[in-house]
């Protein structure tokens, strides 16, 4: 049963430029980057945003929100920033 998503996807990169992506960013280690880039392969061979989220360990709401960041600003948009927050109590 295939289910509409809410959002569609932009396709800013081709099925092989994605998957590159996915190789560069593993040879970076960048684990986080590579599941959010791995959600978006799933969603490119159509698979709803619930099951896309699932398969890589995620609630269905990271998922919107994962998706929504690709659609504005792709690649870029998916990686992680650790900007602000709280600051350390210790030194």
């Amino acid at each position: 049963m295939v289910t509409s998503r809410r959002i569609e996807v932009e396709r800013h990169l081709s099925e092989d430029q994605l998957d590159e992506a996915i190789n560069e960013a593993q040879k970076a280690d960048e684990t986080r980057l590579v599941r959010r880039l791995c959600f978006v392969k799933n969603l490119y061979v159509d698979d709803s945003t619930k099951i896309a989220a699932q398969r890589v360990g995620v609630s269905r709401f990271t998922g919107d929100r994962w998706l929504a960041v690709w659609n504005e600003g792709g690649v870029d948009g998916l990686r992680p920033s650790f900007a602000g927050g709280r600051p350390a109590k210790l030194s």
